[in-house]
């Protein structure tokens, strides 16, 4: 029989080892130390809060970034798990990019020689390069696809970004507009179902006894307000979209039901992404003169999309650009721009129910058709930005549709207002004169005045030896490079030591409310530029920006910007 080894012995033989290996004792007994603390902090907090749902500690009617972090600050194996499930997804594909498009070649350029390559080498080595692209994209995509809502609508950003990512990974991320994986149809209905039951009860869903209906219930509760069980066209990051026809009104609607235990899910990465924002801004104080803004850019993101989570503000918000958007663009039957009327008496939280919209989205619309229709776009684009003091922040491929009004012509439908920018007076003054200074090549003013009053530099700072610096990437690297986007790339690379010394040596901010605003000015572009390659967007914005200097400035302040933007036109289209 085998003995078994007392207590003293066990102890004895640990210490030999201790002794023996004392960095790597340590190291284990700290790791372990580390994990057993971390599940008990867990277990402590889930036990206090086993009563409360995560919406009772995080408020879901507006952004509050402390309840935010209370919540899951004392979640550490959950973070632990999510960072890791992260790094297991991303870390092969960036690990074979690396390896595949960066070391791999220049070894092979190391070794070759170039006098003796062979110039059916060179092509066998460019058709290796381009299927190692696909099948590294589609990598991609299933990473992000995998790693949930907030993943898939970053790979949605960029998806439209001809300018930053090669046409191969262009198309692969595409499919996520129109690819994302759907939850069960069964789920959704009871949603739907627990949502208009509470509409009834004139309460919130957490406050009444629906979350328990079986499925004969379900579909009692949907078929009493819809002729029959909606039907799924559509399955989005955030929901799915349903097509149904009211009872009563015979009417045709989209519903869009959102996805189960969504909170927790973005939640938890907008932790993430504020955590990330804070050390960097601590790293950029130590190394670098530059004001910390990371965390207050990323906030501001990060409201916006906690935000989209709110149905009945996504609704609010598509009222009010309705309303807006309809008496500036619309007129009798013409219409130019077209959003969607909400039904109010069926939305809530998680459902929201508007009148369905037939049509295409706008990147898959005839040459012609887009052609026609960008001026709209880049016209409501401005129009939000400079006027009505809301912005749409996602204007996805998805969300901006071709339609056609009474009298038969293309019309420009705006869907999806979950990521919405406010824009306050002050601001939208400041972004028309640093529009018309910017197009009239005025970079003083735009640099000594506008640039402050925005909030990217100190109101007190002296920017003699920043204006030639930022004269050289305003100029060589946006407007110069016009519409051409290869121009515009190289242009970019050649002046990055004039934007390494702004980023690193001066005390150069971003405004929070940019990071909508960049965003979506930044899709916008990526979809005028599929229809038409020649799209310049500071060419294109000089109209209304015309227009809105003639409301805004004097009549003599406005002749003399009138005169600068109109010689500035002619010679660039000369």
């Amino acid at each position: 029989m085998m003995s078994i080894p007392s207590s003293r012995a066990i102890a004895r033989s640990t210490l030999g080892i201790v002794r023996r290996r004392p960095f790597s004792s340590l190291t284990a007994a700290s790791t372990i130390t580390a994990v057993g603390y971390s599940n008990y902090v867990e277990w402590r907090t889930n036990q206090h809060q086993s009563a409360s749902s995560i919406e009772t500690i995080i408020p879901r009617d507006h952004y509050d970034g402390d309840s935010i972090a209370s919540y899951w600050d004392h979640r550490p194996v959950t973070i632990a798990k999510r960072l890791l499930s992260i790094v297991y997804e991303l870390g092969p594909v960036a690990g074979e990019y690396f390896y595949s498009f960066q070391l791999r070649p220049w070894a092979m350029k190391t070794i070759r020689s170039a006098d003796n390559e062979d110039n059916k080498q060179i092509v066998v080595d460019l058709e290796h390069k381009r299927q190692m692209e696909i099948d590294l994209s589609q990598k991609l995509r299933a990473a992000l696809t995998t790693l949930g809502p907030t993943f898939i609508k970053v790979g949605q950003q960029l998806s439209i970004r001809p300018d930053l990512i090669s046409p191969t990974v262009l198309f692969e991320l595409q499919r996520l507009c129109d690819a994302v994986p759907p939850f069960d149809d069964k789920i959704a209905m009871k949603v739907l179902a627990q949502e208009l039951a509470s509409t009834r009860a004139g309460s919130d869903t957490d406050d009444n006894n629906n979350t328990n209906l079986n499925e004969d219930e379900v579909n009692r509760i949907v078929t009493s307000e819809f002729e029959e069980v909606p039907r799924l066209v559509a399955s989005a990051s955030l929901g799915q979209v349903y097509k149904a026809t009211t009872k009563k009104s015979k009417q045709q609607v989209a519903i869009k039901i959102q996805r189960p235990d969504i909170l927790e899910t973005v939640t938890l990465d907008l932790f993430l992404l504020l955590s990330y924002g804070k050390a960097v801004d601590k790293l950029c104080s130590v190394f670098t003169n530059q004001m910390p803004y990371h965390e207050a850019f990323l906030n501001g993101f990060a409201h916006g999309a906690f935000m989209e989570l709110n149905y009945r503000a996504e609704a609010a918000n598509q009222t009010y650009f309705r309303e807006e958007l309809h008496s500036r663009f619309n007129s009798g039957k013409k219409k130019k721009v077209v959003v969607p009327l909400v039904h109010e008496q069926f939305t809530t939280n998680r459902v929201l129910v508007s009148e369905w919209i037939e049509g295409i989205p706008l990147a898959q619309a005839p040459q012609k058709q887009i052609q026609q229709l960008i001026p709209i776009g880049v016209e409501l684009f401005l129009c939000q930005l400079l006027d009505i003091g809301k912005f749409h922040s996602d204007p996805h491929p998805g969300n901006l549709y071709v339609t056609k009004s009474e009298d038969g012509t293309p019309t420009l439908c705006l869907l999806d207002f979950g990521l919405v920018a406010d824009v306050d007076e002050t601001a939208r003054n400041a972004m028309t004169r640093a529009i018309v200074n910017l197009l009239q090549g005025d970079y003083d003013t735009l640099i000594s005045h506008d640039a402050k009053h925005l909030g990217f530099l100190p109101h007190d700072m002296d920017v003699t030896e920043l204006k030639p610096v930022l004269k050289t990437i305003l100029k060589e690297g946006l407007l110069e490079a016009g519409s051409n986007l290869h121009d515009r790339k190289r242009n970019l690379m050649a002046i990055s030591n004039e934007l390494n010394e702004v980023f690193f040596t001066y005390p150069f901010s971003v405004p929070p409310f940019f990071a909508l605003v960049t965003r979506g000015l930044g899709l916008l572009e990526g979809i005028a530029l599929k229809g038409d390659p020649s799209f310049d967007i500071f060419r294109a914005s000089f109209p209304y920006a015309k227009r809105r200097a003639m409301d805004m400035f004097s009549v003599k302040d406005y002749t003399n910007i009138s005169r600068g933007m109109l010689a500035r036109h002619r010679t660039e289209t000369m």
